[in-house]
């Protein structure tokens, strides 16, 4: 017999949170009848709890990063109750969540009923909801863009809503937000932070970010801290933003990585040996997409005295007249000059979205892009007149 209710559950994040919200849903009652889908967005680190997971579940598995609302798309084809209920970003369920928001649906004129968020301050709008149900034909038959997934339910609240349907919180159905306890290590108490991961971004709210960041707390076994640089109105180009962000450091060690990378397990210690061993600057290996080997810079890292040893000049460790590309192989030439190239860390691994991180639908987003890469080329030609430019893909 089918179930009536269908779980939803696309994950992106790491293991320690999605932990959490499978013992939530694990934690409910047997009425109403349930199903559960997990679709492994292209993750980091899930592979071991995956492979635990018994009973009425299903995984599906992208093979690579869809985003929030495709592989809510792609689990509802596989869905076989009548009830579709999704949960956004591994949210912890309450005991007895699943019931009531259900229930809510029983009413022919409401679409869509969403959770209560529990915690202080939390958003009670059924549009920021982390879970919400609605009929399973309804989800199937939305003609959705490829939105980001924070706007998902405010995206199928319109459509129905232009049908003449209620949506409504079901306020007795309790979720608690993700990251409402942190599932990395960031700064224990009486612990200083060893490490800084700088990152800039054109956009500080997208899901890339967010991925980038979970996978970062979820793989980074010290205490350290994270520096965002939201460089994206008006775009700042790359050097200046990497350049605030490492003044803003105050740690020993400081990686420098871009909005789309997702380290995995274990990255870390490898390349701070590296470090340690003497290199300037240590990087990983970028899996499952193209690497550079003489400096893949699109996640390095490098030691508080390199910072000072080999700037562009005080407190601008690139050269901030090459705003967008090729600093990166502006650093490179230094590093060799001086006898300290780069030291590719084979151990600490990496995903990386080249392009993703300038890639934009912004048509004038695009050209600014275009006419910089340009000029940015000739700067470096004139101050490097004969020098090879075998690669330059910093900010891909």
């Amino acid at each position: 017999m089918s179930s009536k209710v269908s779980i939803i559950v696309p994950l992106a994040g790491g293991p320690a949170q999605a932990l959490r919200c499978f013992e939530g849903i694990a934690a409910q009652a047997e009425d109403p009848a349930h199903e559960i889908i997990v679709v492994d967005d292209a993750s980091v680190g899930l592979e071991s709890l995956l492979s635990q997971l018994a009973g009425d579940v299903e995984v599906l598995r992208n093979d690579r990063r869809l985003g929030f609302a495709a592989s809510a798309r792609r689990g509802a084809e596989h869905a076989r109750g009548e009830i579709i209920v999704l949960i956004r970003d591994a949210a912890v369920p309450a005991a007895g969540w699943l019931a009531p928001l259900a229930a809510a649906l029983d009413d022919p004129a409401v679409g869509l009923a969403a959770s209560a968020t529990t915690g202080s301050g939390a958003s009670q709008s059924p549009v920021a909801a982390w879970s919400a149900a609605i009929r399973a034909a309804d989800l199937r038959g939305a003609e959705l863009p490829d939105i980001p997934g924070h706007l998902l339910f405010g995206a199928l609240a319109l459509a129905l809503a232009q049908q003449g349907m209620r949506i409504v919180s079901a306020p007795s159905s309790s979720i608690m937000a993700p990251g409402s306890r942190t599932a990395g290590v960031r700064r224990p108490a009486g612990e200083d932070p060893e490490l800084t991961v700088v990152i800039p971004t054109l956009d500080a709210a997208s899901e890339r970010v967010r991925a980038c960041i979970a996978a970062v707390q979820t793989t980074t076994d010290v205490a350290h801290e994270i520096v965002i640089i939201d460089n994206g109105a008006p775009p700042q180009g790359f050097a200046s933003p990497v350049n605030a962000g490492l003044r803003a450091a105050r740690t020993p060690y400081v990686i420098v990585m871009n909005d789309d990378v997702e380290p995995l397990s274990g990255w870390w210690p490898p390349l701070r040996a590296a470090l340690d061993e003497g290199a300037a600057v240590s990087f990983p290996l970028t899996i499952d997409g193209p690497m550079r080997f003489d400096f893949a810079a699109w996640c390095f890292a490098v030691t508080r005295e390199a910072v000072d040893g080999f700037s562009h000049a005080p407190g601008e460790f690139f050269d901030p007249s090459l705003v967008l590309w090729y600093q990166d192989t502006d650093l490179l030439h230094r590093l060799r000059r001086a006898g300290r190239p780069p030291v590719h860390v084979e151990a600490s691994r990496i995903r990386h979205g080249l392009s993703e991180t300038v890639g934009s639908e912004d048509p004038e987003l695009n050209a600014w892009i275009r006419v910089q890469v340009a000029a940015d080329r000739e700067r470096f030609l004139r101050k490097h007149p004969g020098v090879a430019m075998n690669g330059h893909a910093l900010a891909g």
